[in-house]
């Protein structure tokens, strides 16, 4: 065989094995989210899914799948091809799921792989705009001045972290408050502009339209830190230290996919977390985008799962399907 011909024939095999890989790296990324469209959790990865399209130079496109709280994307993602495909847009909720739905049929750490941190949404503490109430150490003072079972707040939801915000609040200052679930963080908000409840841990995005007009007034932050969009409202940890609810936004993809997709995507997500119109669309949702590499993230997840799961036990919660 001459070297001409043999030269042939390893750049025709050579093509042959790379078609295959140019097909793969055409085919769109699916960014799996949990929650319907228009939602919180959906706007921000829709905006997460432009960048992350525009520093890998691929298509990336938001695919919703609905449902019991996350854990049906969950569950869609854990058995999907670990091709570098399809990646979930997972939030914190998902680590408190096995408490709420125990027949799930995956694990967060065991058929996973974490791709780095997005993000962090805000929650905030609210009181009616009649309240004469003013700050967190009020709120306390009145608390524990009430009856028994008599101070409500409101959540989005039995099982939220909005609901275990309240429970920490309750046990931190070993108080007595009692839950009232609605469905949605606008029904929560407009509960509480009604007085139909003396608080109400929701986020911040659907409860700033109402404090702007009067209607409800914010007195804190629930994470560790001040919210950088309203750098004035003080934080629940500067009056309860210790206290910190903070929802978490995260990729994860299917187990066994490749390594070296994971390092891509993670190179990708942070470049695009630090970009400042994504910085700022993420503060317009009362969230801040904040990347974490991959190993920082799983430690996280595993740390912030033991949390929650002491937080459950100590309040004795139980949920009911």
């Amino acid at each position: 065989m001459t070297t001409r011909r043999f030269t042939r024939r390893v750049l025709a095999a050579l093509a042959l094995s790379i078609a295959p890989l140019a097909l793969h790296a055409a085919e769109p990324l699916r960014l799996v989210v949990g929650f319907a469209p228009g939602g919180g959790v959906d706007t921000l990865a829709r905006v997460t899914a432009q960048a992350l399209g525009q520093e890998l130079n691929r298509t990336v496109i938001v695919e919703n799948k609905s449902g019991a709280g996350g854990t049906i994307a969950a569950d869609y993602v854990a058995k999907s091809q670990p091709d570098g495909n399809t990646v979930l847009f997972a939030d914190t909720s998902l680590l408190v799921a096995p408490y709420i739905y125990p027949a799930l049929r995956y694990d967060l750490q065991r058929d996973f792989v974490t791709a780095g941190m997005v993000g962090q949404s805000d929650l905030a503490l609210a009181v009616p705009s009649n309240s004469p109430i003013k700050t967190v150490a009020e709120l306390v003072e009145s608390i524990r001045k009430a009856p028994p079972q008599t101070e409500t707040f409101a959540s989005v939801g039995v099982g939220s972290l909005h609901h275990l915000g309240g429970e920490l609040f309750a046990l931190k200052t070993q108080t007595e408050l009692v839950h009232v679930p609605y469905r949605g963080g606008a029904p929560a908000s407009q509960a509480l502009a009604a007085g139909e409840v003396a608080m109400s841990f929701a986020s911040l995005a659907s409860s700033i339209g109402l404090a702007n007009s009067g209607r409800i007034r914010l007195l804190a932050t629930l994470s560790e830190r001040r919210f950088p969009g309203m750098p004035d409202l003080p934080a629940v940890s500067e009056t309860i230290p210790g206290y910190s609810v903070t929802p978490s936004l995260f990729l994860l993809a299917p187990k066994d996919v490749d390594p070296a997709f994971i390092q891509t995507l993670s190179a990708a997500l942070q470049k695009s977390m630090g970009q400042k119109a994504v910085q700022d669309a993420f503060l317009a949702q009362g969230s801040v985008a904040a990347y974490q590499d991959p190993q920082a993230t799983r430690q996280w997840l595993g740390d912030e799962t033991a949390r929650w799961a002491g937080v459950i036990k100590d309040a004795k919660l139980t949920f009911k399907q």
